[in-house]
């Protein structure tokens, strides 16, 4: 499959057609089923701290209502 960088700017979701996966630049990505990869979160000090709330309890959630 031939990988092509688009910009999602106004258009509609497309499905994904691969795993999500954290590329060499710490971006979470996929390739939808138009052949285009798609950075989900583009920056990699994001993506460490939303992996680090990911694995937080429940009740531990910034926010959150500890219910």
């Amino acid at each position: 499959m031939e990988l092509r960088w688009c910009a999602m700017d106004g258009l509609p979701p497309v499905t994904p057609m691969t795993a999500l996966i954290v590329d060499a630049n710490g971006r979470l990505t996929y390739v939808g089923s138009d052949g285009c990869r798609r950075i989900i979160v583009g920056d990699a000090d994001l993506l460490d701290r939303l992996q680090q709330l990911r694995n937080l309890p429940s009740d531990e959630m910034e926010g959150g209502c500890g219910i």
